[in-house]
């Protein structure tokens, strides 16, 4: 081979690789492109996720600055304490644990750690939970007061893809057998699913959505084996 043909050979192959890595950066969604829900995205970390997180009540506070003057208040501690030997007679102090429980999970969120958050402290959310693994929002489920059809089409234009309909025969909580309608979107690293929530009439009521990254969530799955 001459060196000519040599230098136009090598040249080819470097553009190629360059090319086909280009490629594949591009084809992986970066956080930044993932679809913002109530302004915080799935894999973001729990810093950034309660950076902004404020208590859906007590006037809006921010979660960690409400956290932290409860779980430093010696009545807070007091009544966390009456309840663990009262059991759920008192409602207060029954609403003092929940609250010192929920404290905690952000703290070992913040901490890195595996944690299941009560969206009462992010009431961007109004209701519903967060789940983090290893400091990371790795899901969350809330739900919106609008009809399954306004959804899935707002849906659908938030993630610029079509979901998968389906309708499920489910026996509700009186034992009544009802039609539950449901789409999911299945993206790179995001699987979004929407439900239809009905009364106990069967007339529906809102609409709960659902976001996961299933990479992270089978992580959990595996730390708790």
């Amino acid at each position: 081979m001459t060196l000519r043909r040599f230098l136009t050979f090598f040249a080819v192959v470097v553009l190629t690789a360059a090319f086909v890595r280009a490629q594949g950066q591009n084809s992986e969604p970066t956080q930044s492109t993932q679809p913002t829900f109530k302004g915080h995205r799935i894999g973001e970390s729990a810093q950034q996720f309660f950076s902004t997180a404020r208590m859906a009540e007590k006037n809006g506070i921010l979660s960690t600055d409400y956290c932290q003057a409860c779980l430093n208040d010696p009545k807070m501690k007091k009544a966390v304490e009456k309840a663990k030997k009262k059991g759920g007679d008192d409602p207060s102090l029954l609403v003092a644990a929940m609250i010192w429980e929920g404290c905690n999970s952000i703290r070992a969120a913040l901490a890195g750690q595996d944690a299941e958050i009560d969206l009462r402290f992010a009431g961007e959310f109004v209701s519903g939970s967060a789940k983090f693994v290893a400091g990371q929002l790795a899901s969350v489920r809330f739900v919106v007061k609008a009809p399954l059809n306004d959804v899935v089409e707002d849906m659908t234009a938030k993630l610029n893809a079509k979901p998968k309909l389906s309708v499920d025969t489910i026996q509700n909580s009186v034992a009544a057998i009802v039609k539950q309608h449901t789409a999911m979107w299945t993206l790179p690293n995001t699987l979004v699913k929407v439900s239809e929530l009905q009364s106990l009439d069967g007339e529906s009521i809102g609409t709960e959505v659902s976001v996961s990254d299933p990479a992270l969530m089978k992580h959990r799955t595996n730390s708790l084996n």
